[in-house]
């Protein structure tokens, strides 16, 4: 059985997986731990389906959960490091989709994972879920760690973005009060 699997996770952390078997989207299921999603289809042929479906169950997970987004602090920013590499996330749950991914993967591949999947991911991701992300590798060599890093520091950020502020009293952070898809 061939899979993919894309992890972000730390003990203090909630547990983002996408673990798939092909291209088509089975199911989506919330575990104690985090979100996993199961999927089915063509990775004989290649991952690119597979991941670019994972991406967006995942985004529209994430779009659906925000609903209308009152009380969520919105923006989240994070950099820790992963062994010598070190990557920093910035995002805005705006409801604008934008990705600037600068990230200098050495290798094409990482054991059977095509390497140039990982800004495809995000890709996917940002135009279904309507975020802003921002990318950054600041330092590293080995493709394992900057990628892992990558996925660690994404959940941090969305979940710093996604935790309700009381400050707030519950209003949409916008001055305009709408943060919607554009």
């Amino acid at each position: 059985m061939e899979s993919l699997s894309l992890c972000a996770s730390d003990r203090n952390d909630s547990l983002l997986t996408a673990s798939s078997e092909g291209g088509r989207v089975g199911e989506v299921k919330r575990v104690t731990k985090g979100t996993q999603v199961y999927a089915t289809g063509d990775t004989h042929i290649d991952d690119h389906h597979t991941n670019e479906d994972v991406a967006r169950a995942i985004g529209t997970t994430i779009l659906q959960a925000l609903g209308d987004r009152k009380g969520i602090n919105r923006f989240g920013d994070f950099s820790a490091p992963l062994d010598e590499a070190l990557v920093h996330v910035s995002l805005d749950l705006s409801g604008r989709p934008h990705l600037s991914y600068d990230l200098c993967i050495p290798t094409e591949r990482v054991g059977s994972y095509d390497t140039q999947l990982v800004e495809h991911f995000f890709r996917s991701l940002v135009n279904t879920s309507g975020m802003t992300l921002h990318i950054r590798q600041l330092s590293g060599k080995n493709s394992h760690h900057i990628i892992e890093a990558t996925f660690k520091v994404f959940a941090r950020a969305l979940r710093q973005a996604t935790e309700y502020d009381h400050r707030r009293r519950g209003s949409i952070p916008s001055s305009k009060g709408l943060l919607s898809r554009s």
